[in-house]
């Protein structure tokens, strides 16, 4: 038997779920008011400890982090929308998970990890009764406070995603009451930018800047590259045929984002072959 008991009924209740939702016939748990009571058979009882440390270390992963971040971003940076604390806490995430190469941060998620399972595995192994508020004090509190030091970074980048999705909607509202000066460009993306025009002739640097609506580098300096994305909202083109090897950009992604369905990305090869059958 383990008895597991909790001062917050809330993990109680998510790690009981948990539990029902595993519907494994190894163990039976009963829910009491403060603890969890986990029955097993002796000849079971090795694969009833993987069970039970599989659902701990979910409630550790999707539960109680979650809740120990949303609390430092409430209390020490007063973000008290929910919908916002999880944006940045899925940034975080995110960033610790190696999923944001631009961002780096002095911590091995997956030793973390190990080093949780690895007191978890003490834990159920020398313990037939335990508190786990108590296992989170001693055991996890210097993990956790980790999360806590990179919180501010997540924020950061959260505010420039703010910024940038701001810009970008502002960007479209100028395309928008902009009246189009060409039916169609064609701009290809190698080692910098070309425009052609309707006739697929070259647009020289001086004609492009000529186009450009002075409003928008006076509202936007900072943001607002002069070389690609102000000639192309100043002229607002119906359509562009953008071509390029490297659609990741994050440039590229930035004209998706504006343009979205007036923006046809192809690859350098067939701009080639176009040009090949003189449709270019």
């Amino acid at each position: 038997m383990i008895k597991i008991q909790f001062q917050n009924r809330e993990e109680l209740d998510f790690l009981y779920s948990l539990f029902k939702k595993s519907d494994s016939n190894m163990i039976q748990v009963q829910k009491g008011f403060h603890d969890l009571t986990i029955q097993m058979d002796d000849q079971n009882r090795e694969k009833g400890l993987l069970i039970i440390h599989k659902q701990l270390k979910k409630l550790i992963m999707h539960k109680k982090r979650v809740d120990w971040c949303k609390r430092v971003i409430q209390e020490e940076f007063f973000y008290t929308d929910e919908d916002e604390q999880m944006q940045i806490i899925n940034i975080l995430f995110s960033i610790l998970d190696g999923k944001r190469k631009d961002l780096t941060v002095d911590m091995n998620h997956e030793q973390e990890e190990r080093q949780i399972d690895h007191a978890l595995n003490e834990l159920l192994f020398h313990n037939r009764s335990f508190s786990f508020d108590a296992f989170v004090m001693f055991r996890l509190r210097t993990y956790l406070e980790k999360l806590s030091s990179y919180i501010e970074t997540a924020i950061d980048e959260y505010k420039m995603e703010q910024d940038y999705q701001a810009f970008i909607h502002y960007l479209r509202s100028f395309l928008m009451n902009r009246k189009p000066q060409m039916k169609t460009i064609y701009l290809v993306h190698d080692d910098g930018f070309t425009f052609f025009n309707e006739q697929k002739q070259l647009m020289k640097r001086s004609e492009l800047n000529k186009r450009i609506d002075r409003k928008l580098l006076s509202d936007h300096p900072v943001y607002v590259d002069s070389i690609t994305i102000a000639p192309l909202i100043s002229i607002a083109p119906e359509h562009i045929y953008l071509f390029t090897d490297h659609p990741d950009f994050g440039i590229i992604q930035t004209l998706k984002n504006i343009f979205e369905e007036k923006i046809t990305i192809l690859s350098l090869r067939e701009f080639s072959n176009y040009s090949i059958s003189n449709k270019f």
